[in-house]
């Protein structure tokens, strides 16, 4: 048995609305046995799912390739529906069927495509209040023989949209988050069954969201904009051939409605006793309704949807708790960013109000003082006024919030828990990793990384969904390769990436949020409130001017690693090309910032000493801002104040490493891209900076900084060591965790590698103490707590029995890569990136029994486990369709007799036994 399967276009299943005239396909294959490879494939395209007519025919193409294989029939036009499947041989000459068949279809591809006009339902505005939801409406006449119907909607804000009073999808917080003045998505949807023939209504509700409404830490408002817009068309097709578009213009008419306050972070106000009910029907009497503006705004800066949408996930009944100070709360068990789903049944006027937060105090009371130095108002609350007509529900629509705990106030009756659910909602990303062991705290640590990863990714990687809700580039560039292994991120990465580059300076320097919520897009904003805000993070950033606290290394080096990330661990180089401009660009940002002088260290030798003609000092990066390791164990969660009156923002240990290994990083991506000038330009300068911070930064003993563990970790995990110096870093790395009793005393950036390499340089035992460690600070001390995420501080809970810092913060989560791909194994390789071939090299130790991990790569499942029998160690793997895998187990030469006759290449290195195997199932015991 020979097929394909899982037909993707772009990563997506049957995408609507592409903007691509070159879509990337993919395909697994499905096979008996072992040792399986797809040796051809044969691809056709056609406008029918019949396939009567084929428009592409590529032929049998002699090839193992079945992923980003580029769409190559007939010239794309805008709208067009394309089906497409694939057939496919084998190495042993199976001839497959042609699969089932999969679809795309294309989007507006062309200015010229767009008849619509932007409209804006509201004429005056107070900008520094909140403002009610503006609701549009038309009504339109569909002719007989409809055969389909496509809506193409976009907005400044966030849109929902009705057809006929049915909500037209299930996607939330259109069109998205990206950088709007340069990308605005534009969503396409199949609406052909909410239409009939006749009379219909369109009915669209407009909300703040990240256009206008309260972002970042700042809580900054008016971020691109003051007023909320709508651009939409539907494109009706008949039997006859005929097209008909419905284009927003000034025939929309517009109202308020019960909707008072949209703000994503503050929340909403709902007054059911405003009734519009019938408002997006048809017949509605909209004579008292206003006519919407139609504005000058055009079409440039929109693109097709390029991500995965937001979606309803997991859903949660609560516990009801009665606090020692009398309030009502509901207890939902887990940590969630979404919202909450309610019924409620009282008389007409009655405010209920939720307040969502992570935490109860020491005393057992609601509190939000974990996410605030001082008291919130506005904060993460839904205020619900009854209409009195018996049974009501609402949900937020255009608000999301950070919670496990909800503060119930003035709730009518009897409050039932089932009255009452907690709804996750997030990027709908297919889940693709597992790890599950012996050890139960550690199984909590990946459930608890899971759910950070969920709560942080809704659109864009968020630090956390309460207080900031940002898109910071350093704790997103730590955590992409764990990402990557819990979730299919690429499609989510590869839009966020485009945003960073969209927002990048000109001086090649990064903001450290993306799309940046530390400063503004709207200049007239930032105008009015730098001349009367008295609050520094009002008006950190003129537009398009990079503000004190962007450009900072690893932050900034987003720009390099997680495309490099994205393409190790997808097999993509696509993003490679489309990112390699803004990555070279960081990078000679770094080299620039190098060769300026800082005094504070003019006596220093490196700024005596020259090499070849040129001052050691330019391959230094000590000047500028930057965050430095942040957060590490010995420190609280604190303000930026006081990280710049502690080190004046300059590390450079910290930014010369990330200098070095982004430059080689990039010499890397020259390398697959073909560009040989610039893979010699930036090895050369890999190889400079390499040899200056050996010489000025690691010590004979292996110290770099007294008694810092991060700088250790750095150092080996960026290759930065010369070979004479490696095993003294690891060795002195070593004795840094011992000498804290086997804690850890890292920060957000390096503390995902410390495992990594103190395994790899032969200090197992002590990565499994760390790992295991219970007692603060360490990964298990937050899961003994009754955590249900990650702490964004190690100290998270204090010593007198309080919170601080977000509970929901994913970068210490990073460590659940180390158990993918040390415990069970399981790594890619720069050679044959994506898992197209893959390591299998298990690691058991600590206290661990037995453990095992799952992981859906793009050419089917991957499996890793290994058990401690009486027998000696059993392991079981298993290997996808159309890849290969090199196992390696540890053993003795001996052990190369016990079964392993059968693989030619089998071989003992470094105290291992190693040997490549194609697809199937495998079972040794060593």
């Amino acid at each position: 048995m020979l097929e394909a399967v899982s037909l993707r276009t772009e990563y997506l299943d049957n995408p609507l609305g592409l903007d691509t005239v070159r879509p990337r396909l993919g395909w697994k294959l499905r096979g008996d046995g072992r040792n399986v490879m797809q040796s051809a494939y044969q691809l056709q395209a056609s406008a029918a799912e019949s396939f009567a007519d084929v428009t592409w025919d590529s032929g049998k193409i002699e090839t193992s390739q079945s992923q980003h294989v580029l769409y190559a029939g007939t010239e794309l036009k805008s709208m067009q529906h394309v089906f497409w499947r694939v057939k496919v041989w084998s190495n042993d000459g199976v001839e497959s069927p042609f699969s089932e068949p999969a679809y795309f279809e294309t989007g507006l591809l062309h200015s010229s495509d767009w008849k619509a006009s932007w409209i804006e339902p509201e004429k005056e505005v107070d900008i520094d209040a909140y403002k009610p939801a503006p609701y549009i409406r038309k009504e339109f006449t569909v002719k007989k023989g409809l055969v389909s119907a496509r809506a193409y909607l976009t907005a400044k804000g966030l849109y929902s949209f009705y057809l006929n009073g049915i909500e037209g999808t299930e996607d939330h917080f259109t069109p998205g988050f990206t950088s709007y003045h340069k990308r605005l998505q534009v969503q396409s949807y199949d609406v052909t069954r909410l239409l009939r023939e006749g009379p219909n209504a369109l009915g669209v509700i407009l909300g703040d969201g990240w256009w206008r409404g309260t972002t970042g830490g700042a809580s900054l408002k008016n971020n691109f904009g003051y007023k909320v817009a709508f651009l939409g068309q539907l494109v009706l097709n008949y039997e006859d051939g005929s097209r008909e578009i419905i284009a927003s213009d000034d025939s929309f008419k517009t109202s308020r409605g019960p909707l008072l306050k949209t703000d994503m972070k503050a929340g909403e106000v709902y007054d059911a006793t405003i009734d519009i009910d019938g408002w997006n029907k048809l017949g509605y009497d909209d004579s008292a309704w206003e006519q919407v503006a139609v504005t000058e705004d055009g079409y440039d800066n929109l693109i097709g949807t390029r991500s995965v949408p937001v979606r309803t996930k997991e859903r949660f009944k609560p516990t009801v708790l009665r606090t020692p100070n009398g309030e009502t709360v509901l207890d939902f068990g887990q940590n969630i960013a979404g919202w909450v789903d309610m019924q409620v049944q009282g008389e007409a006027g009655t405010e209920v109000v939720l307040v969502h937060g992570e935490a109860l105090d020491k005393d057992g009371n609601f509190s939000l003082q974990n996410l605030a130095h001082g008291e919130l108002v506005d904060f993460q609350e839904v205020h619900y006024i009854l209409a009195g007509n018996g049974v009501e529900s609402y949900r937020p629509r255009f608000a999301i919030f950070g919670f496990r705990y909800v503060l119930l106030k003035n709730y009518p009756g009897t409050i039932d828990p089932q009255n009452f659910t907690g709804v996750a909602v997030y990027s709908d990303m297919d889940e693709t990793g597992d790890f599950t062991s012996s050890h139960p705290l550690i199984n909590q640590l990946v459930s608890n990384s899971k759910w950070s990863q969920k709560g942080n990714f809704m659109e864009v990687p968020t630090d956390c969904p309460t207080r900031e809700r940002a898109g910071w580039t350093g704790d997103a560039q730590v955590y992409s390769r764990t990402a990557s292994v819990f979730m299919n991120v690429y499609p989510f990465f590869e839009k966020w990436m485009a945003d960073l580059a969209a927002e990048q300076f000109l001086d090649g320097s990064v903001p450290s949020t993306v799309p940046t919520v530390i400063g503004y897009h709207n200049l007239a904003e930032f105008d009015r409130l730098s001349k009367t805000s008295t609050n520094p993070m009002m008006a950190f950033r003129k537009p398009g001017v990079a503000s004190m606290l962007d450009g900072s290394s690893g932050w900034g080096d987003a720009a390099v690693i997680i495309p490099w990330t994205m393409y190790l661990c997808y097999g993509d180089k696509s993003i490679l090309e489309k990112q390699f401009d803004s990555a070279k660009a960081w990078v000679d940002y770094m080299a620039a910032c190098a060769k300026e002088s800082n005094q504070r260290f003019k006596d220093t030798p490196v700024y005596q000493n020259y090499t070849d003609g040129e001052l050691d000092a330019n391959y230094v990066w000590d000047t500028k801002f930057h965050w430095g390791e942040w957060l590490e164990t010995d420190t609280e969660f604190t303000d930026l104040a006081a990280v710049l009156t502690k080190t004046g923002g300059c590390f450079p240990d910290v930014s010369t490493a990330y200098f070095g290994y982004s430059t080689r990083l990039l010499a890397e991506m020259a390398q697959v891209l073909g560009k040989t000038e610039e893979e010699a330009k930036y090895r050369e300068l890999y190889g400079k900076i390499k040899r200056v911070y050996n010489q000025y930064f690691i010590k004979e003993d292996g110290q770099i900084l007294e008694g810092r563990q991060a700088p250790n970790v750095r150092t080996l995990a960026f290759g930065l060591t010369d070979d004479d110096k490696k095993q003294a870093v690891a060795d002195r790395l070593a004795q840094l965790v011992t000498e804290q009793d086997y804690h850890l005393n890292t920060g957000f950036l390096s503390t995902p590698f410390i495992l990594h390499v103190l395994a790899d340089f032969g200090h197992e035992d002590i990565a499994f103490r760390l790992l295991e460690q219970e007692s603060c600070p360490s990964w298990l001390y937050a899961v003994s707590k009754g955590a249900t995420t990650i702490w964004e501080s190690w100290r998270g809970l204090k010593p007198d029995g309080e919170f601080s810092g977000s509970l929901n913060h994913y970068s210490y989560g990073a460590v659940c890569d180390f158990l993918f791909a040390d415990i069970a194994g399981i790594r890619p390789v720069w050679d044959v990136p994506g898992y197209k071939h893959f390591i299998l090299k298990p690691l058991a130790g600590g206290t661990l029994t037995h453990a095992s991990a799952k992981f859906e790569s793009l050419y089917g499942t991957i499996q890793s486990s290994w058990e401690k029998t009486d027998q000696g160690i059993a392991y079981r793997f298993e290997v996808p369709a159309n890849t290969t895998a090199t196992i390696m187990l540890p053993g003795s030469q001996d052990d190369l007799k016990n079964g392993f006759e059968d693989f030619t290449d089998v071989r003992y290195e470094d105290g291992r036994i190693v040997f490549t195997v194609g697809s199937g199932d495998y079972r040794f015991t060593i």
